[in-house]
């Protein structure tokens, strides 16, 4: 007797059972069976740097002289915190020329997780200190936020960020829900007070720790990286004050430069510091240039020409901290004429071997008596072509 014949019996029923079960499953129920028993992976969980934050006290120093005390109203200084840089761009990675020159920034500014608030900014962070008080912090954060949410890694601002009461919109920045729309909102936000030299020690070191803490982060770093890169690039391209256009076409603050790219360093300090002054200065040093050496067109100009009017200029600033930043930018260029390449980072290596065979066409030059001086009938881009290294 079959299965199937006996199937009536109790037997009959329990076999047909077991034969059944020998059979395969049909496609789609075998993979619904498969996940009902073992779900799907969860996501990888986000790992955060979390070492330690140093925190520490900033009091503005009594002044030595009325030299000093002038310096100090200058910068706008008063008590507060700060969080000194652990986190920057390698000289290893620097082998472009906006690298080069943020590396160089950086040097002045601060790296991925400095932070001050002690001074007019209110809240200052980053490998460009961007600030809450100026307002060039709420688009720096929105980039970074929106670059974050679109690479699929949202928990890392949700983590360091908006979980810590920080947040950004079209608004602007908004801490603990309440959009801070002045000075005074983001003094008492960040500093715990809005009358200036007054501050809450806690509120203002909670802050830094929470900036400081998100510029450790990879991803924070690879887009503050980006985000600053783009304003290089704007800075640049944008026209030169008092200069005219040449055959049809504006002049840029990148001509000015000379395809110089420690002019360019030396320019994009100032500009992050004080915007106006520093183009003041460029507007100074291309005054000098052209009187130097009679020509209105910038690429007209022996190489290092621009450069060395700016650091003339510098030199006799009393602003701020500039005379500091001509001289360290004097010396990395110096350092292209005395130091070995391993001393020096690979885009500074690409500039010293155009040293070097610039030198070489300047000797084959006046051997043969060729001009040095180019005729130009078309305008090239001021940041392509022969690096023009002095």
């Amino acid at each position: 007797m079959t299965v199937f014949q006996s199937f009536g019996s109790r037997k009959g029923r329990v076999a047909l059972f077991a034969a059944c079960a020998l059979l395969p499953l049909p496609a789609a129920l075998a993979s619904s069976h498969h996940h009902r028993h073992h779900p799907a992976p969860e996501p990888p969980q986000v790992v955060l740097d979390l070492t330690p934050v140093v925190v520490r006290p900033y009091v503005v120093p009594p002044a030595a002289g009325p030299a000093q005390a002038s310096y100090l109203r200058r910068m706008n200084l008063e008590n507060g915190v700060e969080v000194r840089s652990t986190r920057g761009i390698e000289p290893a990675d620097v082998a472009t020329r906006n690298l080069f020159i943020l590396s160089l920034t950086q040097s002045l500014e601060g790296g991925y997780d400095s932070v001050n608030v002690y001074d007019k900014g209110v809240l200052s962070w980053g490998i460009m200190q961007w600030t809450a008080g100026t307002g060039s912090l709420p688009p720096a954060l929105t980039y970074i936020k929106r670059r974050l949410i679109g690479t699929g890694q949202k928990k890392v601002w949700d983590k360091v960020f908006a979980a810590q009461g920080l947040e950004t919109d079209v608004r602007g920045l908004i801490a603990y829900g309440k959009p801070l729309s002045t000075s005074d909102d983001m003094r008492r936000a960040f500093r715990g007070s809005a009358l200036p030299g007054n501050y809450d020690p806690k509120i203002a070191s909670y802050w830094a720790t929470v900036f400081a803490r998100a510029g450790r982060q990879p991803a924070v770093q690879k887009f503050q990286c980006e985000y600053a890169q783009q304003i290089v690039d704007k800075l640049l391209t944008q026209a030169a004050p008092g200069q005219k256009a040449i055959l049809g076409q504006k002049t840029t603050l990148a001509d000015l430069c000379g395809n110089d790219p420690f002019a360019e360093a030396l320019l994009f300090a100032l500009w992050t510091n004080n915007p106006r002054n520093a183009l003041e200065y460029v507007s100074d040093a291309a005054q000098a240039a052209r009187q130097k050496t009679g020509e209105s067109d910038p690429a007209l100009w022996e190489a290092g020409t621009f450069r060395s009017a700016l650091l003339a200029r510098c030199r006799r600033s009393r602003f701020g901290n500039w005379q500091e930043r001509a001289t360290l930018i004097a010396g990395r260029a110096e350092a292209l004429h005395t130091s070995a390449p391993s001393a020096l980072t690979p885009y500074e290596r690409v500039c010293q071997a155009a040293l070097s065979k610039r030198k070489v066409q300047l000797a084959m030059r006046r051997k043969s008596a060729l001009p040095l001086r180019p005729l130009l009938s078309k305008r090239k881009p001021a940041r392509h072509g022969i690096l023009k290294v002095s």
